[in-house]
């Protein structure tokens, strides 16, 4: 399994994400506010994420176990949360309360879904190749 390609996925996703958040900013969330922006952001992201999921892991199912794709889930989740504390407290200046608000499921806030995409997608997908 060549984990270089699965690490270079996680930079597509990168894209997306700082993507999809400029259109949700810029656009959304002054016509729809806040809350709504943030749920049709995160469905968007979600939804661009499992398509490039998708095509990796059909890309690489023959030449992978179940293994390799829960670590590769286990990989894109570790620097999914990694990358967003990091960047977003040490270099944008966010506080950490702002940063652990994003998992309050309590308060619409769905980010958890995308960390669970993230983990989950390559095995899910992984498991209709190997029927």
């Amino acid at each position: 399994m060549d984990y270089l390609r699965a690490l270079g996925i996680w930079f597509v996703f990168l894209v997306i994400a700082f993507s999809v958040g400029t259109v949700r900013e810029s656009w959304l969330r002054p016509r729809i506010g806040e809350p709504r922006a943030h749920v049709v952001g995160t469905l968007i992201a979600i939804t661009l994420m499992t398509l490039v999921i998708y095509a990796f892991v059909r890309q690489v199912h023959a030449s992978c176990s179940m293994i390799d794709l829960t670590l590769i889930g286990l990989l894109w989740l570790l620097m999914t949360v990694a990358f967003e504390f990091g960047f977003f407290h040490y270099v944008m200046g966010k506080p950490w309360e702002a940063l652990l608000a994003d998992y309050d499921v309590s308060q619409g806030r769905i980010w958890v879904l995308v960390l669970a995409t993230v983990f989950l997608a390559p095995i899910l997908i992984g498991m209709t190749f190997k029927r």
